[in-house]
């Protein structure tokens, strides 16, 4: 467990600028600075093992002002942050994230102090103040950095208290108490109210989800014993293997020439890189099968091998190919040892998708995964991951799972249990699900302590993707993973497409046509009564953005002459015109979503050939699950929707999908090979049918909307 460093740490490595923090368990004692070091480095107290926290490097600075800035960023690291224009309440400490980026602020300050000649931070007046926003203002960056570079100093103004004298601004409120957005000519949109990461595009995200899911079903476990029978050769502990115990290198070479002359199989070789080029033999992997000494065949040896005749494999087979796409081996020869790093680096990305879309984790909460994570609610049956919170202040880098307060857990679905456990067998040895390095040890970031980042998991689902593309194609000979619109795909982008799948699209891939059903339900349980409501905003402006334009859909297909049937045809009418004269109101917080829900959402729900105008007094699928004992949701039920409730209304969209169903239930009652009780069924349904699009033709048209 980490713990955090006491006086006594202190008095053996001098002076430590983390003494007040929690540090990773493992951490060197050489990576523990000291006041006085020309680097300190901030990561060990960062509780996130992915975390990309660059070390601050005091020479980069401007040389008279260290000994200013260097007090500061202590007092960043040792007292709670006050409340300021940034934060909203006191006693906690500042994230190790939010310090680094202060920091990165903070030394553009500097710079342009040790520019106007200003020996101190107390020599910074109202005046000199003024002269830096100019200069901020100047520069050819985003408002939003701009804003960030006033941030910086208006924080080192809130420790003013915390601070020796000729280390704090000599102003009684930098630029009046004026917000950064406004010093930085914000637009009038206030910063931060919209969520601008881009969704993935519909064909893309079912594409990949759809091969991210095959990749774990299907050529994952290739990939896994793959990847197990090599690490079986190279430590020497494979079956067949053992049939060269007590035998000289030579003997051992004999003897593996003769057996496979004897089965027919081939001399592990090197990959070609065209037809032309001739094939050579891998003598590394087949001394790694052979265990000879120093994993190197002698050349005084290799006659043995030369003279034998055998032929020679197009790289070094591995494995064996069991897993089918559409009834075929996913391929036709096995694994190489040289395509499996790749192919263990695309199968963790697969899992990677597969976790983080489908449980509506952050990117961080998802790579801090550790192995054991997954359980399951004695109670419930609920299918469970437990993980850190990837939020918040003061999370302390306690990476422990059980005891640990800062420890949650989100309801999943299968998909993800079955991603985690492919993970847990083709990492073992780490502790973390995704660590920094899958093949060799990371020098620098050990595999033992750190996770793979934000920006290397990127790149690797672009190699994914691309890989897909040039592995497998479709018949039309269109890319098999489409490419996205709004270009690269990143993982924070997943959250939100995954709410928009939920509210615009809930009979679409993640719960009907792969059948894993529920994920709406098991996503949004996970995140109900959290701290964390990131998710919940993000399916409530979902909603709001999906209704409103529904409402002028609808009202724009009325007004074109668009016909509606069925008893509830003229509330319907009625709804979309108080929805559309609703002119609704500018929403510059999450919280108001919800009131404006209230007054611009009508209740229509469009259905699959059928609309339902709700009202709860009135449905049928309401009082059959009460009725029933069962739970009874807000909105309709269309699995229980029944043809005679007076919440039905038919529009000429809906009639033209009944038309093309009706077709498919002619025939099916018409299939002479079909069991009599299906028959019978599609005919009665097929009924049904002529039966709602006889009243839509002959429905009056009054009533429409001019």
């Amino acid at each position: 467990m980490g713990r955090p460093l006491t006086s006594d740490d202190a008095g053996r490595f001098g002076e430590l600028i983390l003494r007040q923090r929690t540090v990773r368990p493992g951490t060197l004692p050489g990576k523990l600075s000291r006041f006085d070091d020309a680097v300190w480095h901030l990561a060990p107290a960062h509780p996130d093992a992915h975390a990309k926290i660059n070390a601050i490097r005091w020479d980069h600075w401007p040389a008279e002002l260290v000994d200013v800035f260097k007090p500061v960023t202590l007092a960043f690291l040792e007292h709670p942050t006050p409340r300021s224009v940034t934060v909203t309440s006191d006693g906690d400490l500042m994230s190790i994230g939010t310090l680094a980026y202060r920091l990165r602020m903070l030394r553009e300050f500097a710079e342009w102090m040790s520019q106007q000649h200003l020996p101190n931070l107390h020599e910074v007046t109202d005046q000199q103040l003024d002269r830096y926003r100019q200069h901020v203002l100047r520069l050819e960056a985003s408002t939003h950095h701009k804003s960030n570079l006033f941030i910086a100093v208006r924080t080192v103004w809130d420790y003013r208290g915390r601070l020796p004298p000729h280390c704090r601004l000599n102003t009684h409120s930098p630029w009046g108490g004026m917000p950064p957005a406004r010093l930085a000519a914000a637009a009038s949109r206030p910063a931060g109210t919209e969520n601008t990461t881009p969704r993935v595009a519909a064909a893309t995200m079912e594409a990949l989800l759809a091969w991210s899911l095959r990749m774990v079903e299907v050529i994952g476990p290739d990939i896994v014993a793959a990847r197990a029978e090599q690490d079986q050769i190279e430590a020497g502990t494979h079956p067949s293997q053992r049939a060269f115990d007590g035998l000289t290198s030579r003997q051992r070479l004999q003897a593996f020439a003769a057996d496979a002359i004897q089965r027919g199989h081939a001399l592990p070789g090197h990959p070609r890189r065209n037809s032309q080029e001739q094939p050579r033999i891998n003598w590394s992997q087949l001394a790694r099968m052979l265990q000879l000494p120093q994993r190197h065949v002698p050349p005084s040896l290799q006659p043995v091998i030369l003279a034998s005749g055998l032929p020679i494999d197009d790289g070094s087979p591995v494995g064996t190919i069991t897993g089918l796409v559409q009834g075929h081996p996913w391929r036709e020869r096995p694994l190489t040892t040289h395509e499996l790093p790749g192919l263990v680096s695309h199968l963790s990305v697969a899992c990677f998708v597969i976790i983080s879309y489908l449980s509506g984790m952050r990117p961080g909460e998802v790579l801090n995964l550790r192995r054991g994570c997954t359980r399951q609610d004695e109670t419930t049956g609920q299918l469970l991951v437990a993980g850190r919170y990837g939020k918040g202040h003061a999370r302390t880098p306690r990476p422990t799972l059980g005891d640990d307060p800062w420890e949650r857990t989100w309801v999943v679905v299968r998909p993800v249990h079955q991603a985690i456990a492919l993970l847990e067998r083709l990492t073992d040895g780490s502790p973390f699900l995704f660590p920094s390095s899958l093949h060799k040890p990371h020098a620098i970031r050990p595999a033992d302590r750190h996770a793979r980042r934000n920006g290397e998991m990127t790149r690797d689902l672009g190699n994914f993707i691309a890989w897909v593309n040039a592995t497998f194609s479709r018949l039309d000979g269109d890319a098999v993973i489409p490419p996205d619109p709004a270009g690269r795909i990143y993982a924070s982008r997943f959250r939100r497409t995954l709410a928009y799948f939920i509210v615009r699209r809930p009979r679409g891939l993640i719960a009907a046509a792969l059948q894993y059903g529920h994920v709406s339900t098991t996503v949004t349980l996970s995140y109900s009564g959290k701290a964390d409501t990131g998710w919940l905003d993000d399916l409530a402006v979902e909603r709001l953005e999906a209704i409103l334009e529904h409402n002028q859909h609808d009202h724009a297909l009325l007004a074109a002459g668009e016909h509606v049937s069925g008893p509830a045809a003229t509330d319907y009418r009625d709804r979309v015109a108080a929805a559309h004269r609703f002119a609704g109101r500018v929403v510059n917080r999450v919280r108001n979503v919800e009131r404006l829900l209230q007054h611009t959402d009508p209740s229509i729900h469009h259905g699959d050939g059928m609309t339902c105008v709700y009202r709860a007094e009135t449905a049928v699928c309401r009082t059959s699950r009460q009725a029933q004992g069962l739970p009874i949701d807000d909105g309709p039920l269309e699995a229980e929707c029944q043809a005679g409730c007076v919440n039905l209304a038919y529009t000429d969209r809906d009639i033209a999908r009944l038309a093309e169903r009706l077709t498919v239930l002619n025939t099916a009652a018409d299939d002479s090979m079909a069991p009599t009780p299906l028959r019978d069924r599609a005919g009665a349904q097929a009924e049904q049918i002529r039966t709602v699009l006889t009243r839509h033709q002959a429905a009056p048209t009054e009533g429409r909307t001019p």
